[in-house]
């Protein structure tokens, strides 16, 4: 599977959800927007998977980070780790406000479980 399919799959969870992206090292590598343009985030895409890892590296202490959100003016970001083929990446997931964050988020961890990294 495609990383365009799996954003356009994601993107249809909820009708809140207006993009999805694949992010690897700051970069998008797959996006799918239900209308409009994507704003170019790379440098806080690339901040948040430098976030990520650390809590990756800490999971010892504090458990396996689940996914990191920020609550904005307009539009919330969701962040999820996930591997594609391998690889690890950032599923970023931007959905407009108002909405029920646990009907979202529940949607999401359901569908992204199956690319989240594994942890011993």
């Amino acid at each position: 599977m495609d990383g365009t399919h799996i954003c356009k799959e994601i993107a249809n969870l909820h009708d809140n959800i207006v993009s999805t992206e694949i992010v690897e090292k700051g970069v998008t590598i797959a996006a799918h927007v239900k209308s409009g343009i994507l704003p170019k985030l790379e440098r806080l895409f690339a901040q948040t998977e430098l976030y990520m890892n650390t809590l990756q590296a800490n999971t010892e202490h504090l458990g396996r980070p689940h996914y990191l959100m920020a609550h904005n003016d307009s539009m919330d970001l969701f962040f999820f780790p996930i591997v594609i083929n391998g690889r690890k990446m950032i599923l970023v997931v931007r959905t407009s406000v108002p909405y029920t964050h646990e009907e979202i988020v529940n949607k999401l961890r359901e569908h992204v479980g199956k690319l989240r990294p594994k942890y011993h």
